[in-house]
């Protein structure tokens, strides 16, 4: 069993991107976030370490069998083990049962009760995750669930990860509760505009220049979805399916 004592507890320090093409989502993230990728041997498979120029951010695994590609945000919590079984008791899934990651920690891949899934960590001292306070191109800056029970979804994660909420009124998109990990901000969670769709999480990365960047995403075979779309008083942002289809946003600061 593995704990931690990192400052971030509650708030999300890794992120994956489970790929059904790892060769041209490598492709296609070092254009766009100038990143390098490093491969490390973990067991029976190659872990593609996402480097950026202020350290490590996540990585990049192939996984041909999945039904779609799509980002994977962890979220440090104390006991891996204790999360993993909470999460069943309020109603969640357990899919990859609390597992060791040899000279760095312990995870579980969970999904809540709309189904978006989701990673706790635990990391060893020395490998804590990536500061989600450390901003700068290419970095995660934000994650957002998008669910069809904002709800539920709020009662869920507050009792799983002890979240509180403050409300923004979006007006005809409606409620939206960002999440606050003690003073901290976590992340955000509404629902989604889009009805019938799945709910998951969207990770969403921060950019110098976001009308150049989502060009270049779109040169590099990005389908554009939402394009330079302002939030007021807060930035813009972009939201893209890669090209091999997995869901992302780009972000700048106002």
């Amino acid at each position: 069993m593995t704990t931690t004592t990192t400052p971030w507890i509650g708030r999300f320090v890794w992120h994956d991107l489970m790929t059904t093409d790892l060769k041209r989502s490598q492709a296609f993230y070092r254009e766009l976030f100038d990143w390098s990728i490093e491969s490390v041997p973990m067991g029976p498979v190659i872990y593609s370490m996402i480097m950026t120029g202020t350290g490590p951010i996540g990585g990049m695994m192939e996984e041909k069998s999945i039904p779609m590609s799509h980002w994977m945000p962890y979220c440090a919590v104390k006991d891996v083990d204790a999360t993993a079984a909470r999460c069943q008791e309020l109603g969640g899934s357990v899919c990859v049962p609390p597992t060791d990651i040899p000279g760095t920690g312990r995870f579980a891949v969970c999904g809540d009760r709309q189904g978006a899934y989701f990673s706790i960590f635990a990391g060893i001292p020395e490998s804590p995750g990536a500061d989600p306070d450390q901003l700068a191109h290419g970095r995660v800056c934000w994650n957002e669930l998008m669910t069809s029970d904002d709800d539920d979804a709020q009662r869920f994660y507050s009792a799983l990860f002890g979240w509180t909420q403050q409300n923004m009124d979006l007006g005809e998109m409606g409620l939206y509760r960002v999440q606050m990990a003690g003073e901290k901000h976590a992340g955000g969670i509404m629902r989604t505009p889009m009805p019938g769709t799945p709910s998951w999480w969207c990770v969403y990365f921060a950019v110098n220049d976001l009308a150049q960047s989502t060009a270049k995403a779109r040169e590099l075979g990005a389908k554009v979805l939402v394009e330079n779309q302002a939030i007021p008083e807060i930035g813009t942002f972009s939201l893209l399916e890669d090209p091999v289809g997995a869901m992302v946003a780009l972000f700048q600061n106002r």
